[in-house]
This record gives structure tokens, C-alpha cells and sequence, in this order.
């Protein structure tokens, strides 16, 4: 499905089961890294921006990194679904990955930025797999394309 302003979107499907699904969708923001990163790395702020993070907070007490615990609370089409998120990849400005398992289903998220010519290309999508991969795929995919273009909308209307 292509949204205004998203570059990319994939649906992949790996080999296999046919459960273990990936996601994703990118976005070119007129910003540099350090101005979409500091958006993203204030985490209870998101539901400010983002229609369907309903709760987002940090389990653990100081600054992000491997092994942070983040409890994220998201409407995906009509469900409710909270997820303990771990974050396993944490490099400033760069990239964040996180797991999380809910209902059956394993969840990794991924966020990447890169620098472009002054602005920031950001990646966003995961993996899951399980029992109700299908369904976390599709209410990810939708995630994933929200948040790329909330965060082009949030940085550009700020000014850089």
C-alpha cells in the first residue's frame, strides 16, 4: 500500500512455515539525524503524536539502552494489545531494535536511521512469527506506516 510521502513498504513472507513474517516502511525526513532521533527518543510523548500508541513507558529506570525494558500499549484495528518490549540493538542516531512476545506471537521491532544529504531516512518494521503472525504483520505494517509519516509530520510542521 503506498501513503503519501512513504518511500518504501514491503510485506515479506520468509520460506518456510509461512509464519514468520516481515514488515516495514521508510520515509526521507527534511531533518537531520540528531532532530528525529531526540522525537523518538522521548518515548512517553508518543501518544501525543501517534493516534495509535495508546501508553508507552519505560520499565526500567535510567536512559535507553540494551537490555531497557519498555511497555508499550497500541490500538491495532479494534484490539488492545500491551507488549514488554526489550530493547537487544541500541546505537544513538542510528538504531534501536526491541522484542516482545504477546499472545502467541513474537515481536522484533526495528528502527534505523540514516543520514542523507542533510536529511534523515527513517526505516522502521520488524519481524514476527507465531501463532497469529498474520495478524501482527498487518497491525504492525499499519503501525510502522503511521509512525513514519507522524514523525515526517511532527520534525517538518517543528521546523529543523
Amino acid at each position: 500500500m503506498h501513503r503519501e510521502g512513504i518511500i518504501t513498504t514491503r510485506l515479506d513472507v520468509k520460506k518456510g512455515d509461512g509464519q514468520n513474517m516481515r514488515f516495514s516502511g521508510n520515509i526521507e525526513v527534511d531533518a537531520p539525524v540528531n532532530k528525529v532521533w531526540a522525537l523518538i527518543d522521548e518515548l512517553e510523548k508518543w501518544p501525543q503524536w501517534m493516534l495509535s500508541i495508546r501508553k508507552i513507558e519505560r520499565v526500567s529506570e535510567g536512559p535507553l539502552t540494551v537490555g531497557s525494558q519498555i511497555s508499550v500499549t497500541a490500538k491495532v484495528g479494534s484490539l488492545s494489545v500491551t507488549l514488554l518490549m526489550t530493547i537487544i540493538e541500541f546505537l544513538p542516531e542510528r538504531s534501536v531494535v526491541m522484542q516482545g512476545k504477546a499472545l502467541g506471537t513474537n515481536l522484533t521491532r526495528f528502527y534505523y536511521f540514516e543520514p542523507v544529504n542533510g536529511k534523515t531516512k527513517v526505516t522502521l518494521g520488524g519481524d514476527v512469527s507465531g501463532l497469529l503472525a498474520w495478524l501482527a504483520r498487518r497491525g504492525g505494517q499499519a503501525v510502522s506506516d503511521e509512525m513514519v509519516q507522524a514523525v515526517k509530520k511532527r520534525i517538518e510542521s517543528r521546523g529543523t
